[in-house]
């Protein structure tokens, strides 16, 4: 598994400095982010600032909207040579009923399979929202696995999230391991303020996490905090760290 940061834990410091930012990162070690959002227009600036960094696009994050115009959210993935497509968040009132998960699934598999069609992988990224309600006794999330077709529509698993959503992040993550496409390796602890805390010093089974990512070629595993603790680039760096004690970067 390859070390990469969801660029929404810096994004106060890239609405700043956008080339300063991708240089911290890239001093910190990092190789890899997972952004999102960009226009054609944007993705040649970043194609060049990443190059310059020696830093890859693992990912980037687009809600179900951009894709009312898919081919300009496809040729921005292709200038910055990212394959994997990630729908970050998609409102919560959408798991308020099966009748709105089932809806949201038909526009998820629409969009995955544009994504598929175009040469991209397509995943949902989940909060603790799709976990706080049950219909026939499973979670709006796990309906959604069964409603998404694997060929079209699989998932980044935030762990912190499921957590949080009162489920066991590792038995979830192995009871549908087929369907994991990536994984967040957000931490949390709940006494906290914030509760996002520096990977490796919450209550997250991350040894758990990282030997799942082992076992099942996960290929990204992405740093995240919503807030931080400190600097946010002193966050991402000091759990970058944590990842490259355990061998992985």
């Amino acid at each position: 598994m390859r070390v990469t940061v969801q660029l929404y834990t810096v994004r106060n410091e890239i609405a700043a400095d956008l080339p300063g930012t991708l240089a911290a990162l890239s001093k910190a070690g990092l190789k890899f982010v997972e952004g999102g959002g960009l226009s054609v227009a944007e993705a040649k600036e970043w194609k060049k600032l990443l190059d310059d960094n020696g830093l890859q696009m693992s990912g980037a994050h687009y809600g179900l909207n951009t894709f009312e115009n898919p081919d300009d959210v496809f040729e921005a993935m292709e200038i910055v040579g990212c394959k994997t497509i990630i729908d970050p968040y998609e409102q919560p009132s959408n798991f308020e009923t099966l009748d709105g998960v089932k809806t949201l699934c038909e526009k998820l598999t629409v969009a995955g399979m544009g994504a598929v069609a175009g040469g991209f992988e397509y995943l949902y990224h989940n909060h603790d929202f799709e976990f706080n309600n049950k219909f026939e006794g499973k979670s709006a999330w796990e309906h959604m696995v069964a409603l998404c077709n694997p060929a079209w529509v699989n998932f980044e698993v935030d762990l912190a999230w499921v957590k949080i959503g009162g489920y066991d992040e590792i038995q979830l993550i192995n009871d549908f391991k087929d369907r994991v496409g990536a994984l967040h390796f957000k931490d949390t602890d709940p006494t906290k303020t914030p509760r996002w805390v520096i990977a490796g010093e919450g209550t997250v089974n991350m040894d758990a996490a990282l030997k799942f990512a082992d076992d099942n070629n996960i290929e990204f595993g992405a740093i995240e905090l919503d807030e931080s603790p400190c600097p946010p680039l002193e966050a991402v760096a000091k759990s970058f760290q944590f990842f490259s004690s355990k061998g992985y970067n």
